[in-house]
């Protein structure tokens, strides 16, 4: 039975599609468990392209379950439920007119969903409270009630907030053989070589596009198809499916980062590359190093020398190191693919956001 509870999140996009991606991915999981949940952003348009078509039922049946709002709007028609869980993703916060309107409502809580984090110090910070500093300014009474918010953020850790397990599935055989068929057509697709069934298939999905000249020379023994999506052309559901049927996914950001986890792990055991957003400081090359802590059994220097160039876009590197990770690739797979099983097994995302309220089924 699920829970008589409803959601609300807030989540703008600027110029990163994993905002909305992880957005979609977290409504969809938290409906397995409670009863609605509506989402106000800049952008409703790039929702409506990762949800798809054929999913579009969620936001036009007659009761709702999922409603995509431009975040202009202030206010919102919603049924008595005995419990409310107002989301503030990535920074972005609700808006005061819309606290307001809905300071009338009882047994509100507040929660603000940070990045993914793969650094330690997030661990400890986990649930704790995060103050809307608007709201210690505000004289409003109306508001005061929502001055309280919890903090979290995904991760890999069994101390983080977690990930989303949710609708996550595996693909079967001729699953599989039909979408990299379909690959082959799709306008993002570079084939190096002569089109064979033995074809390694490359799903680049880097921020900065994969320097793929040298396969000219290596397609003479085995061709090469590289897909490389630089904007929204599938939906999520058809993006996941495409992650689970490479041989090699290269991943950025957040959404596909942590679903190339679930891909390593599933039946078909696909390896992955991360390109971390870049930062000052050298950041992201921590949260890349967090990141490699977790793996156990995966130490073959060819597969981390070649993530660590990814990193740090010494794209120069790429045909050298190539060659020795390739010749790993079999053996790599299969130990990448045991760390990412214990880590798709930890915390649950979506489980650690509901505690924090003490509903009854």
């Amino acid at each position: 039975m699920k829970l008589d509870t409803s959601a609300i999140i807030f989540c703008d996009i600027i110029d990163n599609y994993g905002d909305a991606g992880f957005c979609i991915r977290l409504s969809k999981a938290l409906l397995k468990y409670i009863k609605r949940v509506a989402i106000f952003t800049n952008k409703p348009s790039i929702f409506h392209k990762l949800i798809g078509e054929n999913n579009l039922i969620l936001i036009n049946a007659s009761t709702e379950i999922l409603s995509i709002f431009h975040n202009s709007r202030t206010s919102l028609e919603i049924p008595h439920y005995e419990n409310y869980i107002i989301f503030d993703l990535f920074e972005t916060k609700a808006s005061l007119e819309f606290l307001i309107s809905f300071s009338d409502r009882s047994n509100v809580q507040r929660i603000t969903l940070d990045y993914l984090s793969t650094e330690k110090w997030s661990e400890k910070l986990q649930g704790m409270q995060a103050p809307d500093s608007r709201i210690l300014q505000a004289s409003d009474e109306n508001l005061l009630k929502f001055r309280q918010r919890r903090w979290y953020s995904p991760g890999i850790s069994k101390k983080s907030g977690g990930l989303i397990w949710e609708n996550r599935k595996s693909i079967d055989y001729l699953e599989r053989k039909k979408v990299r068929e379909r690959v082959v057509s799709l306008k993002e697709t570079q084939i190096f070589g002569e089109l064979s069934e033995e074809a390694f298939f490359i799903c680049d999905f880097s921020y900065d596009k994969f320097r793929f000249s040298f396969f000219n020379k290596l397609a003479k023994e085995r061709s090469f198809v590289i897909w490389s999506p630089r904007a929204i052309t599938l939906c999520q559901t058809d993006f996941d499916v495409i992650l689970q049927s490479m041989d090699l996914n290269i991943v950025r950001g957040e959404d596909s980062f942590v679903t190339a986890h679930f891909a390593a792990s599933s039946r078909w055991k696909v390896p992955f590359l991360w390109q971390p957003y870049l930062e000052q400081n050298l950041n992201h090359k921590k949260k890349f190093l967090e990141w490699k802590y977790h793996f156990k059994h995966l130490t073959i220097t060819s597969y981390w020398n070649l993530a660590e160039a990814l990193m740090s876009r010494k794209y120069e590197k790429y045909d050298e190191l190539w060659p020795y990770f390739y010749t790993d690739w079999l053996k790599l797979k299969s130990y990448m693919s045991l760390d990412c099983l214990k880590i798709t097994k930890n915390r649950s995302l979506v489980k650690t956001l509901l505690n924090v309220q003490k509903t009854k089924e």
